[in-house]
């Protein structure tokens, strides 16, 4: 069960992530102008390119996780040390983009927003738990083992 949820359903769940951040983002492209875009001057080039940045890391760190997970020759090209790294920033992004959903739900009143929210908490959850998890692994399998008495 463990090596299911491991390989398999943390793989396809950050997949899923970055399918949602696509269609959203294809959704907002292709959709008109909003009344918040009449009324207000655009965000500066400065603000728009680091947001473009943090998208840009967080689907190469996902995709990138996805394939740790879901491959067993990614992971074994990928050396310990490196696995651990990119699996602990890809735990913690979880972590922050779950507290992001789930207080942006709790300062709205409840509705289909909502349920999107708790699916959400919940994948990330789910997410940051294996690899958290692979870390831990990863560290125990690479401790040398104690001397025999």
């Amino acid at each position: 069960m463990k090596r299911l949820l491991n390989h398999r359903v943390a793989p396809v769940l950050l997949c899923l992530q970055v399918a949602y951040l696509g269609f959203f983002g294809l959704l907002f492209a292709l959709s008109g102008p909003g009344t918040a875009e009449i009324d207000h001057t655009d965000p500066s080039p400065v603000a728009h390119a680091v947001l473009n940045g943090l998208l840009l890391a967080f689907v190469l760190s996902t995709a990138g996780g996805a394939a740790l997970l879901g491959s067993e020759s990614v992971r074994a090209r990928v050396p310990g040390g490196v696995r651990v790294v990119w699996l602990a920033a890809l735990g913690v992004t979880e972590v922050v983009v779950a507290v992001s959903f789930a207080t942006t739900a709790l300062r709205e009143s409840p509705g289909p927003d909502s349920l999107v929210a708790v699916v959400a908490v919940m994948a990330c959850a789910v997410i940051a738990l294996v690899c958290g998890g692979e870390v831990r692994g990863t560290l125990r399998a690479a401790r040398p083992a104690p001397p025999l008495a």
